[in-house]
């Protein structure tokens, strides 16, 4: 898991990110304030599963809901912050419900705050700060409040004051930041990432046994595929990071399909997007699986994502960024879908972009990490980072009414492959090579393993060629 020690650091670091923005560090103060999420109710009295506000569970830690953590700086320097950490004070009566309190040094200790308060003594705590400092820097989202009845019986009204010489909100500060992984953070992925490939294997291993003993009275549901993830997920310590997409046929092309509650064909492509979170650190993978030989039709698609995904994992460096990626991804996809008849090669520009996207109607992917779509605030258009963590994940969605006639066999198949990937000095590594059931399917290792002609085939090798990458 995470140390203290690295809490501390990430704390300290915040603090020098928001310090070295203030043109007048020497003589202004810092006030941070990072509220903890409040609990979500499904009907009276009945919760869903918590989840932490992730900038407040990366600066902390702390699983409990309707916390407050407040960093604040002496003397304008970033050696000299301190920390305290609101907690709701316990009640004698809410133990028979929620269990022993862990107590405030306890609290102290597994965070690595310098103090732990109670929530009760926060409007205090912010009046006695105003009048030590008649000068500081507020650093709060007041836009998007994460807890609303704390901003609306605390922050609010302290906001209505003007005490603060500037307002502005860290979370661009703290997912810059988070977007960079440390050692702890990769292992983390890494156990999330084993957890995952064992809940594929389950569905792999299941689907066998029902192929074996398949007959017209037992068919195969969507929604018992997402039971044994979920299943296989909790049994490891884990959670499914997300309502898994399990898309029999043409239901794949709609991006979120999520009712998963369709008999599966076994003639039609199941695609299967899918991940664990495990100690807040998610995975994110997809992958489509046949149960019976492939189409000729069926192995074109497939066998051209994989040769797009191929060339955007290679581009995984510090040379490019997520947006130079799908730039590339669009352009291969575009051309060959020209070559292939499904769009016309006329099509420039503006022109051709939107055709392509048409058959990818979505990027190629994105952060990943603590959220599944991690640190939205950081640009696509920012060279990737050493430690950074993404999906490269091109799709083909060929809707009925997109594709001509003489393409007709075509219609409604829809692939889609989604990697997770760690960015080095070097070469990228794939997180999740070792992730079945991709084995499964038809792979193509290379142009000429494709069932498309060659002409094609020329092309994809010229605009593979075109990154750059041997």
């Amino acid at each position: 898991g995470i140390t203290v020690e690295e809490y501390k650091t990430r704390r300290k670091n915040l603090i020098k990110l928001c310090l070295d923005s203030e043109p007048w560090r020497t003589s202004r103060n810092l006030l941070l304030c990072v509220p903890a999420a409040p609990p979500a109710y499904y009907s009276d009295q009945i919760l869903y599963p918590f989840r932490q506000n992730t900038d407040f569970n990366y600066l902390c830690g702390y699983p409990k809901p309707n916390c407050v953590l407040i960093l604040f700086t002496e003397s304008g320097k970033e050696e000299n912050f301190k920390s305290i950490l609101f907690v709701p004070q316990p009640f004698e009566h809410q133990r028979i419900w929620d269990g022993e309190f862990e107590g405030e040094d306890s609290i102290a200790r597994s965070t690595g705050v310098d103090e732990v308060k109670f929530t009760k003594d926060i409007a205090s705590f912010l009046s006695t700060f105003v009048t030590d400092n008649s000068k500081f820097s507020l650093w709060y989202n007041y836009q998007k409040a994460v807890n609303p009845d704390f901003h609306k019986s605390v922050m609010a009204d302290f906001l209505r004051q003007g005490k603060y010489k500037k307002l502005e909100s860290c979370d661009l500060f703290v997912q810059s930041l988070r977007v960079v992984k440390s050692p702890g953070e990769i292992a983390l992925i890494r156990k999330s990432m084993e957890i995952t490939e064992a809940a594929f294997a389950a569905v792999d291993h299941m689907i066998d046994e029902w192929q074996s003993k398949r007959s017209k009275n037992s068919p195969l549901f969507e929604y018992e595929i997402q039971a044994v993830m979920e299943y296989v997920c909790q049994l490891n310590g884990g959670r499914l990071a997300y309502i898994p997409v399990i898309a029999g046929g043409n239901r794949g092309t709609t991006i979120h399909y999520v009712q998963n509650n369709n008999k599966i064909d076994p003639r039609e492509l199941l695609l299967i997007d899918a991940g664990c979170e495990y100690k807040g650190y998610t995975t994110d993978i997809t992958r489509v699986l046949n149960f019976s030989n492939l189409t000729y039709e069926q192995k074109v698609i497939i066998g051209l994502v994989q040769l797009v995904q191929e060339a955007c994992i290679q581009m995984c460096t510090p040379q490019y960024s997520l947006n130079d990626i799908y730039r590339r991804m669009i352009t291969i996809i575009g051309e060959y879908l020209q070559v292939m008849g499904f769009l016309d090669l006329k099509l420039e520009g503006k022109q051709f972009d939107r055709g392509a996207d048409r058959f990818c109607p979505h990027h190629v992917g994105h952060y990943l990490g603590m959220d599944l779509h991690d640190t939205p605030l950081v640009s696509k258009e920012k060279k990737l980072q050493p430690g950074t963590v993404l999906t490269i994940e091109p799709g083909l969605y060929l809707r009925p009414e997109y594709i001509p006639e003489n393409l007709s066999l075509f219609k409604g198949i829809a692939v889609r492959l989604e990697e997770n990937i760690l960015v080095t000095e070097k070469d990228p590594i794939n997180l999740s090579e070792k992730v079945s059931p991709r084995e499964k399917s038809f792979l193509a290792r290379d142009a000429d393993e494709c069932m498309i002609d060659e002409k094609a085939q020329r092309i994809i090798a010229k605009l593979i060629s075109n990154t750059g990458i041997k």
